[in-house]
């Protein structure tokens, strides 16, 4: 009696099969996204432009835009609908290369020029499109190269959206480790105006050791979101800058220098400020506060 063994069938590996694609029949995909990232990636490194049609939660087939034979079909597995198989195909070509492909864009460039981009936050647009070019065989225009760059950014550096939606969460977190600390929020009907903050070390220090010359300055903030960073400053036994506490606030003006001041005054139990100098350049809104 012969026992047949059923079939093994290859599984993407991401990690490798990505910067390689290829296709066989039986080839599993942890999703339809997955499989179509794949196919993706296989036209730009065979300058071929691929469609998905049709592409649901059933089913999806791969063809070539300018209508050669080749096709990829994958579908749910039987027994497994979470799992995506190659279903049946045509895996060879028979058109000419194409030097546009659109499966080259900003999200692409973003992801595989990533470290590119870490090595050199400013590079040039110029700079990625030759990148492109020379490595991909691609044309891409100025507007795609600088979006890239824009999400390259984006995933370096973190996304201020919702880093700002964590602030409550950052609040707590900076209580907790420093015990004794002021972290104050401005809201205007509920929206976000500024946040002050004067962790319990750094007041500490300076009522301990420093003397009593505060020098108050403000610069812009050049993120996502704009606005003004307010700082105090004193100066340690050794004449160098100790910073005291600071504040984002939407603009520069009476009011925000006046919630600043009068949080900062109650951390450092200002009651009579005939014993305490002020420094600060010839600013409007801070010359009139001292």
């Amino acid at each position: 009696m012969v026992v047949l063994s059923r079939p093994k069938y290859a599984e993407f590996i991401e990690e490798y099969d990505m910067r390689d694609p290829h296709f066989e029949v039986g080839m599993k995909f942890r999703s339809f996204k997955q499989f179509r990232e794949d196919v993706r990636n296989y036209g730009i490194k065979h300058m071929v432009v691929m469609n998905f049609k049709p592409s649901n939660s059933k089913r999806c087939k791969a063809i070539c835009k300018k209508g050669c034979p080749f096709y990829i079909w994958a579908a749910p597995m039987i027994k497994d609908k979470n799992t995506i198989q190659i279903k049946s195909g045509i895996f060879k070509h028979e058109c000419a290369r194409d030097h546009k492909i659109r499966h080259v864009n900003a999200k692409w460039i973003a992801h595989n020029y990533l470290e590119q981009f870490r090595a050199d936050p400013s590079w040039s647009i110029a700079g990625i499109i030759q990148a492109v070019k020379t490595n991909e065989e691609v044309d891409i225009s100025r507007l795609k190269a600088w979006r890239a760059r824009g999400i390259a950014r984006s995933l370096l550096d973190g996304d201020e959206i919702s880093q700002i939606k964590s602030l409550y969460d950052y609040r707590l977190e900076l209580l907790r480790t420093h015990p004794g600390s002021t972290i104050k929020f401005k809201c205007t009907e509920g929206t976000f105006q500024g946040m002050y903050v004067c962790l319990a070390p750094l007041k500490a220090g300076f009522l301990a050791s420093c003397r009593q010359i505060i020098s108050l300055d403000g610069c812009f903030l050049k993120g996502l979101f704009g606005g003004q960073l307010l700082s105090a400053v004193g100066i340690d036994a050794n004449d160098c800058i100790y910073p005291i506490a600071w504040a984002r606030v939407e603009k520069e003006n009476r009011e925000n220098w006046s919630w600043f001041l009068e949080l900062l005054g109650g951390d450092l139990e200002i009651n009579n400020s005939q014993s305490w100098a002020f420094m600060t350049d010839r600013q409007k809104e801070r010359k009139k506060m001292i």
